[in-house]
């Protein structure tokens, strides 16, 4: 297969001249039958690394990806082309499944998506030897890796699939791999002898720029060009991008919200708003990620601390992806690097709380030492959370780091909530909370709590509502139930509960399946995690030979472009000295227009002006100019 050949489908595709640095020997060596990892920036165009030679091949490519929306976005995109692909995700039942594998084996797709869950699946492992498969793609391939920081567990079972699928072709595609990460990618997907090929994290065109501020909002403000492409504005909290989407908009500037609290439908119409440049600007949490693939976003900004290096080179390399200047802008607050410390400390997960997690579920259970084996449990996350006098997040956590160890499947939805929508509002409410004085109080707490942009609903945590009121929960469930029968509001219980299966017996007291040992380097690496990122904030050398420092990639140069490679050095009084002697020489001046001319800060200028003086280097005459003795 010709070099040529392969752009000729790359030009009648995807209407593209030539690859990108770094594509065009992937896919020829991938299009040869050979595997591969490929390395690449984020909006390196890693997707057409096995898109293109898939589609060469001439038989089906199987793709593995992690999330729903980034393989819907992909196979869209594949349809819109005139490509036939289709992304198994959600619920299909049995019969719909059977129909699609039967068009499947007989060749109507070019391209096949599947979560990792799906693929490892008992009836999809039966159907591989009938599938017309040419190539195997796994996409985000450092979820894979326990010491990454977007770690999968379900991705560690893909060695298997790989053993199901040995005679195929193989490429894992990334866009952040640590040394660490690597191997992991390497060994548990049995490419140890796959040919790595890697390009340079660096994005030139990306000028990244920290503002130590203590006032986020002014900084965001003087910064921010809604007129000039699209920006995106990262935070931790789901809460708070409906609050800074609010902020922004009460400036004239069009936001929208994006948090993976939000129905399916809010997030696509909000996606689409913003792509479209509806709301040039959106404010999210992480879940605004993966599969984002904006080509004129101009900005990207953060207003809280990412937990890695890692997720931070993720979320600033949205932007630029057109090759065109971008910049990242960080406001870091004292404040903000304060809770994100505290926090720090408060997900720790020592062993010996983790053991004792493990035998409070066993015990919940009533699951026996030596039993427990495929046992489905359900779990209340808000109970358990007291029991252990636990935040809630603490808990979930935990339980991750038990799944990862394989002890056993999380049917995770800890993080569904409550929503309420109120149906009357102003004078109407009044009037018909006068009717049921009992419960008015509860109607105007929530009537305070403004809906996120472009929601209808406010999610709300009834346990944290009935303590600000001081109810008991069942109290406030009951006046819930009594303002939706009055016509006032209309709401949703979310149960906090979700359910595990025990992949294996239960251990003994004092014994856990998981060593002391790696759960400690676990939490160190998540620590070094940490402090790598508050180290690139607060390092005095360029950020992205700082940042690319982490991935142990040594810039030949400093990027030239963000605030450390363009800030004004300063410089010592002998040195401005001397450059004022220099322009002295030339022609006498004021002290205005020296200030001016020198590029130094004008406290620093007029301490030189009176050094100079006490040197006898200059005079000033009686009309405040300098000139030479």
């Amino acid at each position: 297969m010709t070099t040529e050949s392969l752009q000729i489908l790359l030009k009648r595709i995807w209407g593209y001249d030539t690859f990108r640095p770094g594509q065009e020997e992937i896919v020829h060596h991938i299009a040869m039958g050979h595997h591969g990892i490929a390395l690449l920036p984020t909006g390196g165009g890693k997707s057409i690394c096995f898109q293109v030679p898939g589609l060469a091949r001439e038989a089906c490519t199987l793709v593995i990806s992690p999330l729903i929306s980034l393989m819907e976005d992909q196979v869209a995109d594949l349809q819109r082309r005139g490509i036939s692909a289709l992304s198994l995700a959600g619920d299909i039942d049995n019969r719909a499944w059977d129909q699609v594998m039967d068009r499947a084996i007989a060749g109507e797709f070019s391209f096949l998506y599947l979560s990792p869950e799906r693929a490892l699946s008992a009836r999809f492992i039966r159907r591989i030897p009938y599938l017309p498969l040419g190539l195997l793609a796994i996409d985000e391939a450092h979820c894979i890796s326990q010491w990454g920081h977007d770690f999968r567990p379900s991705y560690t079972q893909l060695g298997r699939l790989r053993e199901k699928t040995a005679h195929l072709p193989c490429l894992a595609v990334t866009a952040s791999a640590t040394p660490e990460v690597l191997q992991d990618i390497q060994t548990l997907l049995h490419l140890e002898g796959a040919q790595v090929f890697r390009k340079s994290f660096a994005r030139p065109n990306l000028a990244i720029h920290v503002h130590h501020s203590p006032q986020r909002e002014r900084s965001l403000l003087q910064w921010i060009k809604p007129d000039h492409g699209r920006q995106i504005i990262y935070t931790r909290s789901r809460s708070q991008t409906a609050h800074w989407a609010k902020r922004l908009g009460d400036q004239g500037i069009p936001s929208g919200a994006y948090h993976a609290g939000m129905s399916s439908a809010d997030r696509s119409q909000q996606q689409k708003n913003w792509s479209e440049g509806v709301q040039s600007t959106m404010v999210a949490t992480n879940a605004f990620g993966m599969g984002i693939d904006q080509a004129n976003v101009r900005q990207v900004f953060h207003i809280d601390i990412p937990d890695s290096p890692e997720a931070y080179y993720q979320e600033i390399g949205r932007a630029g992806r057109d090759g065109a200047s971008a910049e990242a802008h960080f406001f870091l607050d004292p404040r903000v690097e304060q809770s994100f410390r505290k926090r720090l400390n408060e997900e720790e997960i020592r062993w010996e709380d983790l053991s004792k997690l493990y035998n409070r579920l066993a015990s919940l259970g009533q699951i026996a030492v030596g039993d427990g084996k495929d046992f489905r449990q359900t779990i209340d996350l808000e109970q358990l959370a007291e029991q252990m006098d636990r935040p809630r997040r603490w808990i979930h956590l935990a339980l991750q780091t038990l799944e990862r160890e394989g002890i056993f499947r999380l049917r995770d939805g800890w993080q569904n909530q409550s929503q309420v929508h109120m149906l009357l509002h102003g004078e109407a409410l009044v009037r018909a909370a006068e009717s049921i004085p009992t419960h008015a109080h509860v109607a105007y707490a929530i009537a305070r709590k403004e809906p996120g942009v472009g929601q209808s609903s406010v999610p709300f945590s009834p346990k944290a509502l009935a303590s600000s009121l001081d109810l008991p929960i069942p109290a406030l469930y009951a006046a819930l139930n009594t303002l939706q029968h009055a016509g006032i509001l209309r709401w949703e219980h979310v149960e906090s509960k979700t359910q595990i299966i025990w992949s294996m017996a239960r251990e003994a007291e004092g014994y856990m399946p998981i060593p002391r040992k790696k759960l400690e380097r676990l939490m160190t690496a998540k620590g070094l995690r940490a402090e790598a990122m508050l180290d690139m904030l607060h390092g005095s050398q360029c950020r992205m030979r700082s940042l690319l420092a982490y991935f142990q990639e040594e810039l030949t140069a400093d990027c030239g472009r963000c605030d450390r490679c363009t800030e004004i050095r300063e410089r010592g009084p002998l040195a401005i000295q001397a450059h004022i002697l220099t322009m002295l020489k030339q022609a006498p001046a004021s002290a205005a227009s020296l200030t001016k001319a020198l590029p130094d800060k004008e406290a620093l200028v007029a301490q030189a002006l009176r050094d100079g003086i006490e040197r006898h280097l200059w005079e000033r005459t009686s009309q405040g100019i300098y000139q030479l003795t």
